[in-house]
Order: C-alpha cells, then structure tokens, then sequence
C-alpha cells in the first residue's frame, strides 16, 4: 500500500514537470543563421519572441533611450506643471515602508533636492498607521506647511484621506501601480498606467518605476543638467523586489540600474554589497539586498532605509546600515518562530491555510505566508491581533491562481483588503474569523473543482551536457536580468550518476555539492540546497532540473549546476521530498 501511493506521488510529480513550448524547427534555423549561436539558445531566445536580429539587439543591449515617453501617461503634464510652479514652496514625498515604497521616496527626494526644491519625507509606521496615507501623515503635512504631497507606492484607495487632504488646502499627486478600484480619488493628479483612459503603453511599472517617469518628464522641462540615469539604481532594486516582470522598459531599467549599482554604488548601499562576492544581479538583490531593506519597515520604520539611501557621509552609512543588518537578524529570528508556530496549524486535508496567532510580528506575516506555500502548497492567509477587535494579516497565492478575486468574494466580511493576485492584505473582526476562514475556503475549492493545488516545474529544455560549454554559458548569461517575465533558464538532463561523494555544507548541513554525469558520461559540478537526503547513498539513474552557472576564481572559470528538482528511477520508496 505504501509504495502504492509513493508510486502515485511520483507519477503525478513526473507530469508536473512541464516542458514550455518549443519553436518550430525552421525558426531555429533561421535565427541561428543569423545570429551565429548554438540551436537550443535560439529555441530560448524564440521562447522569448526574439525571432531577429533587430529583437536580438535590443534584448541583449536594452536601450535607454526606448523608454516610452513619460508624457504619454494620464495626468503627467499637469503634475509636472504643478510641481514646477511650486519651487518656493514645501513638498512632502510619501511612500510605503517597503523596498518600492522607500527606494520612490529617496529618488523623489534627491532628485528634487539637487535642482532646489523645499522638501520633507514621510513613511508610515507599520503598526500605528498601516499601509498607505493615514490620518497621521496629512496631519504632518499641516503642521509643516506643506503645499503638495506627492503620494509613491500607495494612494489610489485613499479616497477619504484625498479629500482629509484637499479640505486642508493640501494638494496630493498619487503615483501608484496599484489596481485602481471604479472609485479613484479626487486627487489633483494621478499617475497610475493601469487607470481608465491612461494610453501609456506599458502598464507594469512599480511604483519606482512610476516615479521615475514623473522625474524624467519633470527634467526634460526644466533648465538644468541632471543625468537621470543615475537614479536607475533605485529602480532595479524596487522593479526586482516587487517582483515586477522583467519586460519591456523594465528590462532596460533594470538592466541599467544594475550597472550603476556595480559601477557607481550608492554611498547608502556601500555596506551592504561589501558583504556580496561577484556582480549584484537580481538574483541577489531578490535574496539579499531587498529582504534587508524591507527588514527596517517590518520590524521598525522604513524611515531609516530613505536616510540610508540619500546619505552622504559614508560614516553616518555605515551606522545606519549596521542598524538595518540588526533589525534584519532579528527579523530572521522572529520569522523562524512564528513560521514554526503557523505550521502546527495546517490542515493538509483544506484547500487553503488559513493560521493565526496571539502576538505575531505584523512585518513577518507576508515572508511566514510564503515560507507556509513552500512547505504545503495552497493559498495562504496569516493573520495576528493587532487591537482587542481586529486581526491584520497577509495573504499569499500559488501559481496561476488570482488570490485578490478571491478576497474581494469575502469583502463583506472584511474590514479591509487590498493587494495583487498574488499578494494581498487585509484586516477583519475577531468576530468574523470562522466565517472568513469557511467562506474563503469554500469559494477556492469551489473555484479549483475540488482538486488540490500541485506545484508544477515548468523546465525551458532536454538537453545533455554536451551543449554546456563556456561560450554558451556566457551567451545565457547576457539574458540577464532575469526574473518574470523572462525567467533563468531551466534545463532537464535525464540519467544522471553520481559521480563524487557528496559534500554538506551550510549551518545545517542541507547544501549539498558533488560532481554529476550524464548518461554519456560528461561530469559537472553541482550544488543543491534541500535534497540531502534524497542524495544520500543514492547510486541509481535520476533526472534532474537545474540552472547553470559560470563561476570565476583566479581568472580561471568553471560551470556549476543548481539542482532545482530531482526524480529518482527505480526506486520510488526512496523519494523524500514529496
């Protein structure tokens, strides 16, 4: 019985290994003849609609000047008018306490600082004010004298507190990517691509990304001799850790500002890429740079990640990003013990997971969610008291499924939600848990047709290790910045040995590197991050999925694989992993 149902795990595993399409035969021959390279990279470049040369240049070399023109954006001309006519008086910037909300607000406010503008910051306390303009925030811009507030990253459900704002002669620009609901505010501007009647043609910018648009059109109608591009940084790291997709003119953003962190590193920053060996690509940032940002808002106040990033003087850096490495570490260990509480709650027999505590950290709450879909893959709700009456929480989805529908099914029941399809929060009574907990979990076992969520790999080719050479490697890695929308590239290799006695590395000994062959008997190095014990004594044939990369040490380079998945033949009661 046991093997039985181990056999059925594997089977269903196996078909959730999903081969993307592949381009017809003679695409590949004709990009190839074309541009010169190996067929498998034309099949992932076509995978990519590059199909030309012409395609081909610009994905390789993105060009800063095909960025779309800002003005094309609803609302942009007057904004900038406004803001011109405004020099001698006080702006305040606004912006959410995470990486896109914090890395707007310090670009807004260098920017309009180097050209002379009167100016203030201002980001919400996570636990006092909550997400987005509170109450507090307009109250500050009174007692400052403040003539505009420039909202980034947030504002465009801020309905009652536009019009707090407007009855205090206090303007408000709105520049947010959030999904727009039929009522906006009565906001004197609102940059949003994702608003009726905005014809800007890319609609996936972060509220960086936003900001960055307001200055560059804002610079192209004013007498001075600023270098935008110098700002770019700002936008890597916010497009990247709001898990933008990375087309388009993303794409060249990011691929820009990632040039400038490598080249020309923000004074604010310099702390933290010491610690980074090799190039910051996005991988980490996603890992690395951005978790430490967002550490300062979940556990104390994004404020000092704007100080950091528009400082100057590299001691007073240096002291401030010792600070946000402090409340990073404390954020790792709070984040351990709640997710360790939340999984003693799961019910593997529900379609979602649906946890809440006494006590837990707010900030937490979104990483924990993510950390719960890794171990038990279902839409997550995480959920802690935050007064005698209400529980805050945060919400996460699983691929392909759109947790925001999901949420607005609920509202009724809810006090407050807002979020993507992917990520969401929300606030409810104490009262109305049970009936949220059953309503939510109704509506998405109804809405699947009471099947189980399956996690599923999605690889780009078959291939064996013949293809992988250096000058190949190097070829993939110019594809770079990868993420969504143009994701690493995922190989599949079948028939694989151990050939090397496995090495554990790491605080728990869970990182696993050795040398593997392919069934025509080329070795690779290779590392792993959660597979010991599927390794372990292993001496039969098994597939893996993996991504490869070129490793440098004393001028002299190498391949190494990253395991991603592995299925082991012939053997199915030896499988651990499922």
């Amino acid at each position: 019985m046991y093997r039985k149902e181990q056999r059925r795990k594997l089977n269903l595993l196996m078909k959730n290994w999903i081969e993307k399409e592949q381009p017809d035969d003679d695409k590949i021959q004709s990009l190839k003849k074309d541009l010169k390279i190996h067929d498998f990279i034309c099949s992932l470049l076509l995978q990519r609609e590059v199909n030309s040369i012409e395609k081909a240049q610009k994905f390789f070399r993105p060009d800063i000047n095909l960025l779309h023109d800002p003005f094309l954006m609803k609302d942009m001309k007057k904004v900038v008018e406004k803001i011109q006519n405004l020099k001698d008086q006080r702006i305040m910037i606004l912006g959410d306490y995470d990486v896109d909300g914090t890395t707007s607000t310090a670009m807004l406010y260098k920017y309009f600082k180097n050209i002379g503008y009167n100016l203030l910051y201002y980001i919400p306390d996570r636990y006092n004010e909550g997400y987005g303009v509170s109450k507090k925030a307009i109250e500050y811009a009174e007692i400052n004298k403040v003539s505009l507030i420039i909202a980034v990253d947030c504002g465009i459900k801020a309905i009652d507190q536009v019009n707090l704002s407007n009855s205090k002669n206090i303007d408000m620009v709105i520049c947010d990517h959030h999904l727009p609901d039929d009522q906006i505010p009565n906001a004197f501007g609102i940059l949003n691509p994702k608003q009726e009647n905005c014809n800007y043609p890319f609609k996936d910018l972060c509220g960086c990304g936003i900001a960055y648009k307001l200055i560059t059109a804002h610079n192209s109608l004013v007498d001075c001799s600023i270098d935008t591009s110098i700002f770019l940084d700002f936008v890597a790291l916010a497009t990247i850790s709001d898990m933008m997709p990375l087309i388009d003119e993303n794409r060249i953003m990011v691929f820009h500002g990632l040039n400038v962190i490598n080249t020309n590193p923000r004074i604010g920053l310099r702390n933290f890429l010491k610690s980074i060996n090799g190039r910051i690509d996005e991988s980490k940032i996603s890992f690395n740079i951005g978790p430490r940002i967002n550490a300062a808002g979940r556990m104390k106040t994004g404020k000092i990640i704007v100080d950091l990033l528009i400082e100057e003087d590299i001691n007073r850096a240096n002291t401030l990003s010792n600070d946000v490495e402090y409340l990073n570490q404390k954020r790792r260990r709070i984040e351990k013990d709640v997710v360790d509480q939340a999984l003693k709650q799961i019910d593997n027999e529900r379609y979602t997971n649906i946890v809440c505590g006494e006590g837990w950290n707010q900030g937490v709450l979104g990483i924990v969610a993510s950390r719960i879909i890794e171990r038990s893959y279902k839409p997550t709700v995480v959920l802690t008291d935050s007064d005698d009456d209400i529980l805050t929480g945060s919400v996460r989805s699983v691929k392909d499924y759109d947790i925001y529908k999901s949420l607005s099914d609920c509202q009724d029941n809810l006090l407050q939600y807002g979020g993507h399809k992917y990520a969401a929060g929300l606030k409810i009574k104490k009262s109305n848990f049970e009936i949220f907990k059953n309503q939510f979990e109704s509506i998405i076992k109804d809405s699947v047709g009471h099947k189980m969520f399956t996690k599923s790999f999605s690889y780009d080719l078959l291939i064996d290790f013949s293809k992988l050479t250096i000058e190949n490697i190097k070829i993939i890695q110019r594809m770079a910045p990868f993420g969504l929308g143009n994701k690493r590239p995922v190989f599949r290799t079948n028939n694989c040995f151990l050939d090397s006695k496995l090495k554990f590395l790491g605080k728990d000994q869970q990182i696993v590197k050795s040398i593997i062959k392919d069934e025509r008997g080329l070795k690779l190095p290779f590392i792993c991050f959660d597979k010991k014990s599927e390794l372990i004594g292993n001496k039969l044939p098994f597939d893996i999925l993996y991504t490869v990369n070129l490793n440098t040490y004393s001028s002299q380079e190498s391949i190494e694989l990253t395991i991603k998945e592995l299925f082991i033949k012939n053997k199915p009661h030896q499988w651990q992993g499922l």
